[in-house]
């Protein structure tokens, strides 16, 4: 069973710093949901809506700095999380002026405008993560 007094996000950012180590009980099967429960904490703790894919990056810099789980680790936990949707992020629409164009012509002040294009829908990946207490 996890210690979750271990992963309140002051004792995760504290163990980061000192590179000290999260005590994993069962190395094989509590490892991944450690992992999982450390970057939820961290995911959410930063700019998640509005830069899903900065804050990925983040988290993963600041747990390879840490040194206790790999990069592949990290992405496939990030990968088991990856939902896509048309819900987008400032992040995506920056990235993406055409669909940020799409989006605004959506508005009622331009209804007739959406129903002459109807293009191919993107969608932009996101990361949901069970939130712990």
């Amino acid at each position: 069973m996890l210690n979750l007094s271990q992963y309140d996000l002051e004792e995760i950012i504290k163990k980061i710093k000192d590179k000290s180590p999260f005590e994993i009980k069962d190395e094989k099967r509590s490892r991944p949901r450690s992992l999982k429960v450390i970057i939820s904490k961290l995911y959410y703790s930063l700019d998640y809506e509005n830069e899903p894919q900065a804050t990925r990056e983040k988290v993963t810099q600041i747990l390879l700095y840490h040194g206790q789980f790999s990069k592949e680790e990290i992405d496939e936990t990030f990968q088991l999380s990856a939902k896509e949707t048309t819900e987008y992020s400032i992040e995506f629409l920056k990235q993406h002026p055409r669909v940020a164009q799409a989006e605004a012509l959506k508005s009622k002040e331009f209804p007739e405008e959406t129903e002459e294009k109807k293009e191919e829908t993107v969608k932009e990946v996101k990361y949901i993560f069970p939130r712990y207490c």
